[in-house]
């Protein structure tokens, strides 16, 4: 796609706004990070207490949290790398402030940074593969879908969500970018093994890259071989060093379905195998179909093999516990519910998640059909269809949990990017007649308006209008967490005399 010199300045200018206003909302959140916090998820606040008392002296291995449950405390399966990053920001500004104001900063600066490294990356990897009209739609809607712009990459969101989401980005960029395969495959495995360190949330994502690699294999594609072989090893070998850098060594043999653990290591090196087997047979083996038949038998053998060991994990996180603490986190965190009832009724935060990329999932669908109809595109008609396979996964997981739109949001922005400068590109060349730029339009509302329009619509506010004041489940009657996480209501327990903890 050419682009035009007005184009690249316009892309330019809206890069560089975007990132003076991500800087401007820190500036001004960081007047007060601590009662922003206060009102921020439960799982912020815990991550910021865990880096704290890791500072504070709490071992490396040690993620109990002895604040809960006391005496003994709760086992957190957390990752210390993300606690490293933030830690990596509150050290050197304890040079020059004191420890609590440091802590209170780094509230701010690390979801900014990584806010700011996504925002970038995005755009310029959309630009340097659509164009750049591409990419500066692409940089809008990073900044207005909710689930990046207004929720986990907001001040004071610091758990681990962001860095998934910015490594998924990073792994999903080397799968599209043309350049040194191998180079590319193990920049793209190791970014998926530390997200694997990070949560397993990311597991399906990952396996789909190492789906369209394989597919690349299966069709003898130039490269693909040398691409996939770097990723596989660098994912399994990394995911390993990963592990033993943040799990003590008397508990590597202990297998855990919530964390990084051997099972999940066998299964990764089980996966590097097989995609070893396909680089040496692929060239011998005739026709496309046979070669596709290798790659089932092996994966499903592969499987088979591991099902004693992964078995037990297959039923999730939440498997092995009570059916009573299920229904209460399905109960209580909306993210946990399916989206359907939600973009039915066209409401509440899974419509604002779950719509906008819907609708951009169904516009590159559409410019992907168009082009292959008319014969053109090439590869830039190919990335977007691989751009759309991460897109589609992530709709469709939404279907059963919202927060399974996370898995596709990688691709969000690129496709709605993709989708709103071809409409355009279609006016131009007057394809739609006295219409004109309307589609385009159309599309921006659909996309990259549509949570704000929805707000408008309905009077509603932010992501975070979309919690009700009570959620009635199982019989289950939860309270908002405003009407005890008041700043100042917070603030008077100073006054209560230290307990027996």
């Amino acid at each position: 796609m050419q682009d035009t010199a007005r184009e690249s300045r316009l892309f330019t200018i809206v890069l560089l706004l975007a990132v003076v206003m991500v800087v401007f909302r820190a500036v001004a959140t960081g007047l007060a990070p601590v009662d922003t916090l206060a009102v921020s998820d439960n799982d912020d606040i815990m991550r910021f207490l865990m880096v704290r008392d890791w500072l504070a002296g709490q071992g490396w291995y040690d993620t109990v949290q002895y604040r809960m449950l006391p005496p003994e405390g709760l086992e957190m399966h957390w990752s210390r790398y993300v606690d490293l990053g933030i830690a990596a920001v509150i050290w050197p500004l304890s040079l020059v402030m004191d420890e609590g104001q440091a802590a209170a900063v780094a509230l701010v600066v690390w979801p900014t940074l990584l806010f700011v490294a996504l925002i970038a990356v995005t755009g310029l990897a959309a630009r340097r593969l659509f164009g750049s009209m591409a990419g500066l739609v692409a940089v809008m809607a990073v900044l207005l879908w909710p689930p990046t712009g207004l929720t986990y990459f907001a001040p004071a969101r610091i758990d681990h969500h962001n860095v998934q989401i910015l490594l998924m980005t990073l792994m999903m960029i080397t799968v599209l970018w043309p350049g040194p395969c191998a180079r590319l495959g193990v920049a793209g495995g190791l970014a998926a093994a530390l997200s694997l360190a990070v949560g397993l949330e990311t597991m399906v994502t990952i396996a789909l890259a190492g789906l369209v690699l394989a597919g690349r294999v299966v069709l003898l594609r130039p490269g693909g071989a040398r691409q996939m072989a770097g990723f596989c090893l660098a994912l399994a070998g990394g995911a390993t060093l990963f592990f033993m850098g943040q799990t003590m060594p008397a508990e590597w043999l202990v297998a855990r379905c919530d964390e990084l653990s051997l099972p999940y290591l066998v299964l990764a090196w089980v996966g590097a195998a097989i995609c070893m087997a396909m680089v040496v047979l692929s060239p011998r083996v005739p026709g496309v179909a046979l070669r596709v038949g290798v790659l089932v038998v092996l994966s499903v053998a592969g499987l088979a093999a591991l099902g004693p060991l992964i078995g037990p994990c297959t039923s999730g996180p939440y498997g092995s516990l009570p059916q009573e603490v299920q229904d209460l986190i399905t109960g209580r965190i909306i993210e946990a519910r399916p989206a359907l009832p939600y973009l039915w009724q066209a409401n509440g935060l899974g419509f604002r998640f779950v719509a906008p990329a819907a609708m951009a999932v169904a516009l590159g669908s559409a410019v992907w059909a168009w082009q292959l109809w008319r014969g053109g595109g090439g590869a830039a008609r190919a990335r977007l269809g691989v751009l759309l396979l991460f897109g589609w996964l992530g709709v469709i997981g939404a279907l059963f949990q919202i927060r399974l739109v996370l898995m596709g949001a990688a691709a969000v922005p690129m496709l709605t990017g993709v989708g709103v400068a071809s409409l355009l590109a279609a006016g131009r060349a007057g394809r739609f007649g006295r219409m004109g730029a309307l589609p385009a339009l159309v599309a921006v509302g659909l996309t990259l308006m549509l949570p704000t329009l929805h707000g408008l619509v309905t009077g509603g506010g932010g992501a975070g209008a979309a919690v009700p004041t009570t959620i009635t489940n199982a019989g289950v009657r939860m309270r908002n967490a405003d009407t005890c996480r008041q700043p100042e209501l917070l603030r008077s327990l100073n006054t209560v005399p230290q307990g027996w903890f």
